[in-house]
């Protein structure tokens, strides 16, 4: 990543390089005239970016550092518009992926024009004109290198939740009576042995709080004890010593530890003392699982009883602290009720009670606090001291924390602890963490979507050859694991296929990109594009049209002619009639926009710059021809629209990779769509004999979804089978192939005669009348299938259920039996079988159930249940049916079906007996 193209710390600069270096090539023959400008301008260029890499791990700013950060990089962007305009204007606008091979073939056909090398010397000239300007202006205000961080002192809120008052506290009782009950040894577990629990979850939820609670509450019951905060970039000898100097309360052992001669020596002193003491370390605010296998080394295993509490950001740190899989404490945020309680007891001393023209707000107030205790705290001091004046707190209701202009103490510290978490990230990650201020509140954020973003924004970048989506997924669970973001629908692979931000977080986040200029957001309540003079690089749309009417069409407004990214989530009208008018758009994100209209789309041949096209889950019937003019595409999403075909012209863009529709037919001619990385799933008998023989020549396929569903046509299926097993064996980068099989009768005797064993395999998906013998043998051959489900129209025997459990590697299994279970009416889950299956989703029909047995579905997470209340019992009656066996379960969904009073209550029961306490969502 360190070749990052842009960022939110350096903008365009590094792709404006790596275009300079292309112009330089020796093979752009037409640029030699200017090739001593493009030189000096490269250097001065790359100066400026290292001067923006300095500046980009600096938290705080002084005003004229500011100044000339914002104006590097705003220029930047100017250089990258127009060296893409002028490619364009000549039909060769270079890729941001492409870097120079590309480039310089574009390069050589500029010598058939006089005309353009006199236009590109002409701007060369030009932006080398705008760099000496800016660099000759900054020269004349020296600026000092030690004043570039202005921070002001601030108490470290670490001290502050050590030494509250316990009568300060709320909502803190429960998660500290849990956590003391992890602690204690349990059944099973070896007496005395040394255990180690972890506390996760970002910064302001109140884990030192909690930490410090169970410390004071256990801490008479051992022989010693230390509580010991960490810094972001801490000194280990000096975390070692105050270990030793608390364990063994000797003043000077701090002092000891820093003249020693190495860490061996200081961890060997506390070994020595430890070897024989029960103890009970807390380890407050790891960065880092490197911090903590160098610590740990200081403990001494043994059979005392023993207990370490560590508190982490960082899911993965504490994953890899906690002794087992089952030691990780994920703090809550604060109840709705306890966040009252806080809320107005700092406000209005011990009167819980609000004034009546206040409750609205306060109401407001808490729900984007969303129970983070930080904000609280933070947000209700500063209104203690105004606590009847209503303009304050309408405005604290429109923006919590950063946005609105108040500044207090408590706001600041908010901000720093916050900040403590945003530049942890290098710089590629805080650019796509940014991004996410895109979305509106309490949005649910689809992974694929905001990769894409991320992508064509040109936030990640890999070598020649890597995916980028798979690039893009690592980015989105480092977000996730830094706890900044909170997973969505958690997958059969433990991965989440969406995410939320925190109202408090996406306040701050938004607070940043404006400071930055990354995103403008025209919202309910903000004026942005009328109020400040500056160049909008990207907007986000999350109001309508009662908000008034800005003038954001690039003719009127100067400040939107360099939009380089659109997204919109809120209808205006305003907007939507002069969307082809950006003609610097690279990204146009309109998903879910319900009055999108085929005409808002005529002229988007215009958008001569346009990577990326989202209209998902619009009403549009169509595309308009002129699709196929936007020869930069690179990602067309069309899914869930009411678009039954695409048009022929879509088969023009040579440079896309990434194609998805959901019940749209393609057109024929998908063979000259070359780079195409990713195709949905396709509904293979409903195409021609040429189409299915032209996905043979997408040679770059890594994803590709194919539908065979015998029901919907009489073509003749031997025919298309032999044309689609050629075409196949072509794609040989194929990684990922999806297949959707349904047959009506039993005609899935011979499934294999029409799939063959393919290794690509990794998905299948079955609607068959039963398990019979050929379908079962092709199955267990797909050496790389992950995910299977299979509905069965006959009943199962239990001998079918027991081979799906031999199938090698499968981690997601979704069976439903619409014809339900034959002879015993139930189905053994038994200790054989099932290995690595991590999701499991039982549905049955008629009357019929499953017993787990001890040892069963050692690796399973996720159990998924359809539950009518008079079909879905256990032999012995009621529903326990033998969960507490699956050791590692975490998440139970059930769906219930004629459930009765007492279902709810007796269904959770079995739940909370589960030794893991699986988190339980009933439907």
């Amino acid at each position: 990543m360190a070749e990052l193209l842009v960022s939110s710390s350096t903008g365009a600069m590094g792709a404006v390089l790596m275009k300079l270096a292309a112009m330089l090539s020796d093979e752009c023959k037409a640029l030699k005239n200017v090739r001593g400008d493009i030189k000096a301008l490269k250097l001065e260029l790359e100066a400026m970016h290292g001067f923006l890499e300095v500046m980009a791990n600096v938290e705080e700013l002084d005003h004229q550092a500011k100044l000339r950060v914002r104006d590097v990089r705003e220029l930047s962007y100017d250089i990258e518009d127009n060296i893409d305009k002028f490619m364009v204007h000549i039909h060769h606008e270079s890729s941001p992926k492409a870097e120079g091979l590309k480039l310089i073939g574009k390069c050589k056909r500029l010598t058939n024009s006089i005309k353009i090398r006199h236009q590109i010397t002409k701007e060369i000239k030009n932006i080398n004109s705008q760099v000496k300007e800016a660099s000759e202006r900054y020269a004349r205000y020296k600026i000092n290198e030690a004043s570039y961080m202005t921070r002001k002192p601030v108490v470290d809120s670490r001290v502050v939740a050590i030494f509250k008052d316990v009568s300060e506290l709320v909502g803190i009782d429960g998660p500290r009576d849990e956590l003391i009950k992890w602690l204690k040894d349990e059944e099973g577990e070896s007496p005395g042995q040394l255990k180690v629990v972890s506390i996760v979850g970002f910064g302001g939820l109140g884990k030192t709080t909690l930490a410090n609670q169970v410390y004071n509450s256990l801490g008479a019951n051992f022989d010693c004890r230390a509580f010991v905060p960490i810094l972001r970039t801490p000194d280990i000898t000096k975390v070692l010593g105050s270990i030793l100097s608390q364990t063994t309360k000797k003043e000077d052992a701090i002092v000891t530890a820093i003249t020693a001669r190495d860490q061996h020596e200081v961890i060997s002193k506390i070994r020595d003392f430890l070897k024989d003491k029960r103890y009970f370390i807390v380890i407050d605010d790891i960065w880092d699982a490197q911090t903590w296998e160098i610590i740990k080394y200081a403990f001494v295993t043994n059979s005392s009883g023993s207990r370490i509490i560590i508190t982490t950001r960082v899911t993965g740190v504490a994953e890899s602290c906690s002794s087992s899989h089952g030691l990780v404490y994920q703090i809550k945020p604060l109840s709705d009720i306890d966040s009252k309680k806080l809320f107005f007891k700092r406000i209005f001393s011990f009167k819980e009670e609000c004034p009546a023209d206040l409750i609205e707000a306060s109401d407001e107030i808490l729900k984007k606090c969303g129970g983070l205790p930080l904000a609280i705290i933070s947000i209700s001091s500063l209104l203690a001291t105004r606590r009847t004046e209503k303009d304050l707190w309408d405005r604290v209701r429109r923006s919590v924390g950063f946005a609105f202009g108040e500044s207090s103490d408590h706001l600041y510290t908010m901000r720093r602890i916050l900040s403590l978490s945003y530049f942890e990230l290098p710089y590629h990650l805080r650019s796509c963490l940014l991004y996410l201020a895109t979305f509106p509140e309490d949005y649910e954020i689809e992974r694929t979507r905001v990769v894409h973003g991320w992508i064509i924004e040109g936030f990640i970048h890999g070598e020649d050859g890597q995916d980028l989506i798979q690039l893009g997924d690592k980015c989105f669970h480092e977000l996730i694991n830094s706890s900044l973001v909170q997973p969505v629908r958690i997958g059969y692979d433990g991965k989440a296929k969406a995410c939320r931000v925190h109202d408090t977080i996406l306040d701050f986040l938004i607070h940043m990109s404006t400071e930055d200029n990354f995103c403008m957001l025209l919202s309910c309540h903000s004026k942005l594009l009328h109020c400040q003079d500056i160049k909008v690089r990207r907007l986000s749309v999350m109001a309508d049209d009662s908000d008034g009417d800005a003038n954001i069409s690039p003719k009127q407004n100067n400040n939107t002619s360099h939009l380089r990214s659109l997204s919109v989530f809120m209808y205006r009208k305003q907007l939507l009639s002069c969307v082809m008018e950006f003609s610097s758009l690279r990204l146009l994100d309109l998903q879910g926009c319900r009055f999108l209209q085929n005409h808002h789309l005529k002229n988007i041949g215009r958008l001569s710059q346009l990577r990326y096209l989202n209209v998902s889950r619009t009403p549009i019937t169509e595309l308009p021809s002129e699709i196929g003019d936007l020869q930069c595409l690179e990602i067309l999403n069309a899914e869930y629209t009411r678009m039954e075909v695409l048009p022929q012209d879509v088969t023009r863009l040579k440079r896309l990779e990434r194609l998805h529709v959901k019940d749209t037919k393609l057109p024929d001619g998908i063979g000259n769509l070359k780079n195409l990385l990713d195709l949905n799933p396709i509904n293979i008998l409903t195409y021609s004999l040429n189409f299915v023989e032209e996905l043979g020549e997408l040679t770059n396929l890594r994803c590709l979804g194919i539908d065979w569903f015998t029901y919907q046509t009489e073509v003749d299926k031997a025919c298309y089978n032999e044309k689609l097993m050629l075409s196949l064996r072509k794609l040989s980068k194929l990684q990922k192939l999806s297949i959707t099989i349904t047959f009506t009768t039993h005609e899935s005797i011979r499934v294999h005669e029409f799939f063959p064993v393919l290794d690509c395999i990794h998905r299948v998906a079955v609607f068959v009348p039963k398990l019979c013998k050929g379908l079962r043998e092709w199955l267990k051959s797909l050496v790389n299938l992950e995910s299977l489900k299979i509905c069965l129209y006959e009943p199962m025997e239990q001998e079918e259920f027991e081979f799906i459990g031999t199938i090698p590697g499968l981690l997601d299994l979704e069976l439903s039996i619409q014809g339900g279970l034959s002879k015993t009416r139930q189905i053994s889950i038994v200790r054989r079988g099932f290995q690595q299956l991590q999701r499991f989703g039982f549905r049955s029909t008629y009357y019929g159930a499953f017993v787990v047995h001890e040892g069963a579905m050692p690796m399973l997470k996720d159990l998924q249940l359809y539950i009518n209340q008079y079909d879905f019992i256990s032999p012995s009656g009621g529903f326990d049916f033998g969960i507490q066996h699956l050791s590692r379960l975490a998440r139970i969904d059930a769906y219930f079906i004629n459930k009765s009073d007492d279902t709810h209550g007796a269904f959770k029961s079995m739940v909370e007996a589960h030794p893991n306490r699986p988190t339980l969502t009933i439907r």
